[in-house]
């Protein structure tokens, strides 16, 4: 008899060569999953489910793990949601963009900068308009006016913008400085208004 006909024809060869098939494909598709999991069993990071604001505090739910190829992973890359939650963001993160140690404010990020800057102080800037024109890691100078003579007083060269947050009015501006500095910066800011200088390179 046929194939054809056994299909056609109701009874226990085709109940059989229904079952034999059903096992077949369930079959395939075990080793068909199987596979799948054997390719992507290569390291995992967190990424960004969504677009977050530079300033915006990370819950747990705008990142999720994903399998990163080897090569593709940075050094500093997040692998667990507990190491991102309650973190802020120093600047901008695209949905899909690998989480990793310095994009958050905090220790590791000051780190990254090159020279002394061990230290972060908050800024409320005598002009806030320019804080949109402020990007993470730009290089400014901190001064202020002189007072009963003429021109400025520099209080501080070097720093890095770490954080321009301009979610609230007027803004923060949050730089890193060497230690010394940034208490003189913090101090200069209680009793005059403070601007920043935006400089191109870091001063030699």
């Amino acid at each position: 008899m046929s194939l054809f006909s056994v299909l056609r024809t109701p009874g226990w060869r085709r109940s059989v060569l229904l079952r034999r098939a059903l096992a077949a494909v369930l079959l395939l598709a075990a080793l068909l999953l199987a596979l799948r999991d054997a390719g992507s069993s290569g390291p995992r990071a967190l990424v960004f489910t969504r677009a977050v604001p530079a300033g915006e505090v990370v819950s747990r739910d705008d990142v999720h793990p994903v399998t990163v190829p080897g090569h593709l992973l940075p050094a500093s890359a997040l692998r667990d949601p507990a190491e991102v939650e309650g973190r802020v963001l120093a600047a901008a993160a695209e949905a899909g963009e690998v989480a990793t140690l310095s994009r958050f404010v905090g220790k590791d990020l000051s780190g990254s900068f090159v020279g002394n800057i061990t230290t972060m102080v908050p800024l409320r800037l005598a002009e806030p308009e320019i804080l949109p024109l402020l990007h993470h890691g730009d290089v400014v100078n901190v001064v202020t006016d002189g007072h009963d003579r003429a021109g400025t007083d520099v209080i501080a060269t070097g720093g890095r913008v770490i954080l321009a947050d301009t979610r609230e009015s007027p803004g923060t501006l949050l730089i890193g400085l060497p230690e010394e500095d940034a208490h003189r910066v913090a101090a200069a800011s209680l009793g005059t208004p403070l601007a920043v200088v935006l400089t191109p390179t870091l001063p030699k």
